[in-house]
């Protein structure tokens, strides 16, 4: 019994702050968009710096 009760407060509670997702989705969204530019910075980099430090160990062979 004590269970059931406690999925409906814990209903009721998610029902009550439901609108929060209005304030909190666009600051997650530009968050990740932040993290996945980070990461493409930094794959763009080791890209280049591959492909600048790998030409002068070519040619030394």
């Amino acid at each position: 019994m004590f269970g059931v009760l406690n999925n409906m407060v814990f209903a009721l509670t998610l029902a009550i702050n439901s609108a929060s997702w209005k304030q909190t989705l666009p600051v997650m969204a530009i968050g990740m968009v932040g993290i996945f530019l980070v990461i493409g910075v930094i794959i763009l980099c080791t890209y280049g710096l591959n492909k600048i430090f790998s030409s002068k160990n070519n040619k030394d062979k």
